[in-house]
């Protein structure tokens, strides 16, 4: 059933990662021919900062979860590769306890925030473009994150409670 979840769970940070890079490619985008305009025509793209901040901070919390799933944060390992197997497993179900706290927390205030920016109609200064498009990306990548924690920390249980991996896993 993990192998399932985890499954499913990489296929779908999978394409919200690639999600992100296409609203980080077009960040790019708009800057370059932004800064190309400014210097042909000494006029830019009406709305730019708005239209940057949305897409970067799409690109931003998209991304996570999948680097959550392929374990691709910086990690110092010095201290769990010295340590057992079942230690090592135990801190990073320690570690994965804390990013879901933190990631959950995010979402849920950020649900809260959204909520609040909606109902009072807040838009983006320049091109007025409603802030709860700003908040989607990130209730839904800080949301997405807090479940690939749960699935990270359903893997290491079978090691925390057998000393090492289960023989199914190690049949793979």
């Amino acid at each position: 059933m993990i192998d399932l979840l985890k499954k499913r769970l990489t296929s779908t940070t999978r394409y919200v990662a690639w999600l992100g890079m296409f609203f980080l490619l077009a960040a790019m985008i708009i800057t370059t021919v932004d800064v190309v305009l400014r210097k042909v025509d000494n006029q830019g793209i009406y709305g730019t900062i708005d239209l940057i901040q949305l897409m970067i901070v799409s690109a931003a919390y998209l991304s996570i979860p999948h680097a959550f799933m392929t374990k691709s944060h910086v990690s110092v390992s010095i201290l769990s590769d010295m340590m057992a197997p079942r230690y090592a497993a135990l801190s990073q179900v320690l570690a994965t306890f804390l990013s879901f706290c933190f990631m959950l927390a995010i979402a849920w205030f950020g649900y809260a925030q959204a909520q609040m920016q909606s109902e009072y109609g807040d838009i983006s200064i320049t091109l007025g473009i409603p802030m709860i498009y700003y908040w989607v990306p990130v209730l839904l990548g800080s949301a997405l994150s807090a479940a690939v924690t749960v699935c990270i920390a359903a893997e290491q249980f079978p090691i925390i409670l057998n000393g090492g991996p289960t023989m199914l896993s190690q049949d793979k």
